[in-house]
C-alpha cells in the first residue's frame, strides 16, 4: 500500500493506491522499540519509540495526512495514490532527537514537550 522515494532529493513515504479517512497506511508493529528516540524513530507511547524501515522515511508536515495512533500511523483524511504520508512531528513526538526548522513554516520543530 506505501512505498518510499525520492523525489526532489527527499526521501518520503507514497502511497500506492487512494485510501480513506481512518485507514492504516503504516504498521509499525515489526519495527524496533527504543527506549527514546532517534533522528528517525517515531514515538509510539510516552516511554517508547520505533525505529521501523519504511516508518523512519515519513516526513513532518505542519498539514499533515496522518497521525501517529499507537503503532499506526492512520490517515486524516482521504489520501490520493501517490500522495506523501506525513504527520506532524510536533503532534506525536515528546522531544526529538535532532530538532529541525520546518520548511512549510519556518518554526523549529522540537516536539510538543521541548
Amino acid at each position: 500500500m506505501i512505498y518510499v522515494a525520492s523525489k526532489n532529493d527527499v526521501y518520503g513515504v507514497y502511497l500506492k493506491e487512494p485510501c480513506k479517512k481512518g485507514a492504516v497506511v503504516c504498521d509499525l508493529t515489526t519495527g524496533t522499540l527504543l527506549p527514546g528516540p532517534t533522528r528517525t524513530s517515531i514515538q509510539v507511547s510516552k516511554k517508547y519509540h520505533v525505529e521501523d524501515k519504511v516508518g523512519r522515511y515519513i516526513n513532518h508536515s505542519c498539514n499533515p495526512t496522518c497521525k501517529v495512533v499507537s503503532f499506526f500511523v492512520v490517515s486524516l483524511r482521504d489520501i490520493e495514490s501517490d500522495e506523501e504520508v506525513t504527520f506532524n512531528y510536533n503532534e506525536s513526538e515528546s522531544k526529538l532527537a535532532e530538532p529541525f526548522e520546518c520548511n512549510c513554516c519556518g518554526k523549529i520543530i522540537k516536539g510538543k514537550e521541548a
